[in-house]
C-alpha cells in the first residue's frame, strides 16, 4: 500500500494542475451568471466573471470526492475486515 502512495498524490496533484482549462457549467449557474451580467458593462466585468463562477464550481464538484477520500483513509482497516468476512462467508467449507 505504501508504494502506491506517491503515485496517487502525483495523480491528485497532475489532475488539479490541469482544470484550470475546465469550463463546467450546469445549466442554472450560467443562467444566473447571464442575468448577473446583463445590466453591468463590459468594462466592469472584464469578462472574468465566468472564469470566477467555473472555479466555483470546480471546487464544489471536489468537496464530495474529498469528503469520500478521507472516510475510506480512516475506515479502510473495517473495510477490508469486512470484505474478508463476507468472503469467508460465503464460500462453502469442505
Amino acid at each position: 500500500m505504501k508504494k502506491w502512495v506517491p503515485y496517487i498524490i502525483l495523480l491528485i496533484l497532475f489532475i488539479f494542475l490541469f482544470t484550470g482549462n475546465l469550463d463546467a457549467q450546469c445549466s442554472q449557474c450560467k443562467l444566473m451568471a447571464e442575468q448577473a451580467g446583463e445590466h453591468l458593462d463590459d468594462s466592469i466585468l472584464d469578462k472574468k466573471n465566468g472564469n470566477n463562477i467555473n472555479s466555483a464550481i470546480l471546487y464544489i464538484m471536489v468537496a464530495p470526492y474529498l469528503l469520500m477520500g478521507v472516510l475510506a483513509l480512516v475506515f479502510r482497516k473495517r473495510i477490508k475486515t469486512y470484505f474478508v468476512d463476507r468472503k469467508k462467508a460465503s464460500t462453502p467449507e469442505n
